[in-house]
């Protein structure tokens, strides 16, 4: 009759048996293999390449993880690959350092009955879909130098929208224990080099935290545009919208180095940059109506035109004095250089009411927190521009308000 033949024996009094808090751990878990002097010296020079170097943590284990370049090594040309998926309303770009994102038209969040209050602050159309909407438009992505994407909208409506979503890495068969390497060392923000809205109407192109812009953008059309949102704007980027845009939200700086630059059409709502604004050679920011005529709603992570009465202690408006609306704000300075200019044709738009019997009207500020620096003040094409360091200037007995705010000053080289 078989048996077991360990069925019975004593257990081995010397087998080395690992416990943590009287629970034994499974063998795996025990690898602390390397000594404490390796472990210091990675703990201290924490770049991957040294810890790749040393094979620690193991680049592969296990039989079934093949080994496969961290990186492309003699590659100069750097470029993206591409997948169309949903039959060309979505498209799947992966860049040289291994990041992946889903470029999407989808129906724009505020085509819905209750919207998405934190993206538009609506309560949508009213129209509830009976069933699942078919977005409307295709996206077409091609490699452009340097690792850029760009990328062709077609037959979009004002109901449609652009998103770009950074996708996961799939995992491969055998990896599980295997560290990888190539994941610290992705951006996960995509640069498009070129983005054509070929139908002149969109809702909105979303890729506040997502995408970088170092070339043009371009919607010929007059339909209003509710939110374009970059994470940043390089060197070589430009927007051209024809009508009228609600939201322009750059998560950080907004360096334009050639012309056009930015060009409205239409009104320009509310500009948000998170840090520097820089106009050179030629670049410019243009409006063909108002800044600041109808306020906006935070969008997304964005702010809104309230920022000041939601911030009053940081951006130091006090908090017992009625704050105003803003048309713009940004957060670091601008910079202004030659050939370049800022010019809004209709000037900033009164639209905040202000305490006081009768109610009086009072402009939306294009505030700065930091300084305005520029060649000549000519290059502020703003008509009836009252600048200033505070929102509020008195001049004997009359208060003006001040429409275009730097707070740490102007600063101009002639």
């Amino acid at each position: 009759m078989s048996r077991d033949r360990t069925k019975g024996r004593r257990a081995n009094p010397k087998a080395f048996r690992p416990a943590l808090e009287g629970q034994r751990l499974e063998p795996r878990l025990v690898m602390a293999t390397t000594g404490l002097a390796l472990s210091q010296y990675l703990l201290t020079h924490p770049s991957l390449a040294n810890a790749y170097a040393f094979n620690n943590p193991k680049f592969v284990t296990g039989s079934a993880a093949h080994p496969f370049p961290v990186k492309a090594k003699g590659d100069t040309k750097a470029l993206i690959d591409t997948q169309t998926a949903r039959g060309g309303q979505s498209v799947v770009v992966a860049t040289p350092d291994g990041s992946r994102f889903r470029i999407s038209i989808s129906l724009a969040d505020n085509q819905f009955d209750g919207g998405l209050s934190a993206q538009t602050g609506g309560s949508g159309t009213g129209v509830i879909p009976s069933n699942t909407v078919q977005p409307i438009g295709t996206v077409r992505a091609y490699s452009m130098p340097g690792g850029r994407v760009g990328l062709i909208v077609d037959g979009t409506t004002a109901n449609q929208q652009l998103t770009i979503d950074p996708l996961p890495f799939p995992q491969r068969k055998g990896y599980a224990h295997s560290f990888a390497y190539l994941e610290g060392n992705r951006s996960h923000v995509l640069d498009i080099g070129s983005l054509n809205v070929t139908s002149g109407s969109i809702q909105a192109i979303l890729g506040f935290h997502s995408a970088n812009l170092s070339g043009p953008l371009t919607i010929g059309g007059t339909t209003k545009v509710d939110r374009i949102a970059f994470n940043s704007l390089l060197p070589g980027a430009a927007i051209g919208v024809g009508g009228t845009l609600n939201t322009l939200d750059i998560n950080n700086g907004a360096t334009l180095t050639a012309g056009p630059g930015i060009s409205v059409g239409g009104d320009l709502n509310l500009l948000n940059v998170g840090q520097n604004l820089v106009l050179a050679n030629g670049a410019s920011l243009q409006v063909g109506r108002f800044a600041g005529l109808t306020l906006q709603p935070p969008k997304g992570t964005g702010t809104g035109s309230n920022i000041l009465s939601l911030n009053q202690s940081q951006i130091g408006t006090g908090t017992s004095q009625l704050t105003p609306s803003i048309s713009a704000y940004i957060q670091g300075n601008v910079i202004i250089g030659h050939g370049s200019i800022l010019k809004i044709d209709s000037g900033i738009a009164n639209s905040s009411a202000s305490s006081g019997s009768p109610t009086t009207s009072t402009p939306s500020p294009f505030l700065i927190n930091g300084s305005l620096n520029a060649i000549s003040p000519d290059q502020l094409e703003i008509p009836n521009i009252q600048p200033g360091t505070t929102f509020t200037t008195s001049s004997g007995e009359l208060v003006l308000t001040n429409n275009f705010v730097a707070r740490n000053g102007f600063n101009f080289a002639s």
